[in-house]
């Protein structure tokens, strides 16, 4: 039985001894075990602010490739601390001047390096996933900035990935595993994973991945996937009676769109429309039958029902949240 968004916990109590006590945790394989003991990573420094929730889990997806959910378990990182990570940015960062906005300023192109672990089951260490974080906003002064043509910036972190790679093989414990890194490039909507590759040697060849979010009803849409564009349309029209606004992304790798977010706001709803928008959205998923959808009925930012369905099945699970 697929086991989705949910921790099944099997508790067998023998007996009054709690060192007798067993408990059985099933994952679905759409998402890692985490290791335990849990342990907090140990590197958290950037030069500007990042949507790191969104780059671990994008991270984490990417990485799949490489260390698979139903062998693999996740860690956060503990190779690079936070003034290995700042001195690294620095190192990277010494770049030549540039002049913006008539202002000569030094770029930093690389923002932040973000690390994750993976160990076998047996907790030994697999390898490391890394994301260099880059941006092409170059500020001259306070609030402002400057776009910078973002294959400038890919091509200066593609040299420096070699570079990171050759740090991390520094490190005793990483001398022989699986080193992972992926280039990440903010943007105003939600950032993308430009370049992935993989290397259990001193050097790296990233290849061109584009792993993006993208607003499911635009014109980029239009043009790129059109299905997918026309079956959006046909959830926003069929929900025009009920005065609500819709919000649609979907996470795509190259142009293959491989996980769906529908947000549906309004103001107030009465339980009768919510019983009846979660009803119609029903009837409109299995359009989506290669992807992972999920669905939220928020009401001024709480969330009122839940709905998902799992890439490749036609079963939809829906919760209605009560206070």
């Amino acid at each position: 039985m697929k086991k989705v968004f949910v921790i099944l916990i099997l508790l067998l109590l023998v007996g009054c001894n709690k060192e007798e006590d067993i408990i059985e945790i099933s994952y679905d394989d759409t998402y890692y075990q985490v290791a335990t003991p849990y342990q907090e990573g140990v590197g958290n420094y950037s030069i500007r602010d990042y949507d790191r929730e969104l780059v671990e889990k994008m991270l984490m997806t990417l990485s799949d490739e490489y260390f698979k959910t139903n062998n693999s378990l996740y860690q956060e990182g503990q190779f690079l601390t936070s003034e290995e990570i700042k001195k690294l940015l620095d190192e990277y960062n010494q770049t030549d001047e540039i002049v913006v906005a008539g202002v000569k300023i030094k770029p930093s192109y690389i923002t932040s390096i973000y690390e994750q672990n993976y160990l076998a089951t047996n907790n030994v260490l697999k390898g490391v996933s890394l994301a260099i974080i880059v941006d092409n906003k170059q500020y001259y002064e306070e609030n402002k900035y400057k776009i910078i043509d973002e294959k400038v910036v890919l091509d200066y972190a593609l040299q420096k990935a070699n570079s990171l790679v050759k740090y991390m093989r520094t490190k005793e414990e990483l001398k022989n595993v699986n080193i992972v890194i992926g280039i990440y490039l903010e943007d105003d909507f939600k950032g993308s994973f430009k370049y992935l590759g993989a290397t259990t040697s001193d050097s790296i060849k990233l290849k061109y991945v584009n792993y993006n979010y993208q607003v499911l009803d635009s014109n980029n849409v239009m043009s790129s996937d059109i299905n997918t564009y026309n079956n959006i349309l046909a959830i926003k029209n069929s929900l025009t009676d009920f005065n609500v606004y819709v919000n649609a992304y979907g996470l795509y790798k190259d142009t293959v769109l491989n996980e769906l977010t529908l947000i549906i706001n309004k103001n107030y709803f009465k339980r009768s429309e919510i019983l009846n928008i979660t009803n119609i959205i029903t009837k409109n998923l299995n359009n989506f039958d290669g992807v992972n959808v999920k669905v939220y009925l928020k009401s001024n930012g709480i969330t009122k029902a839940f709905s998902f369905k799992v890439r490749g099945e036609t079963k939809i699970e829906t919760y209605i949240l009560e206070e």
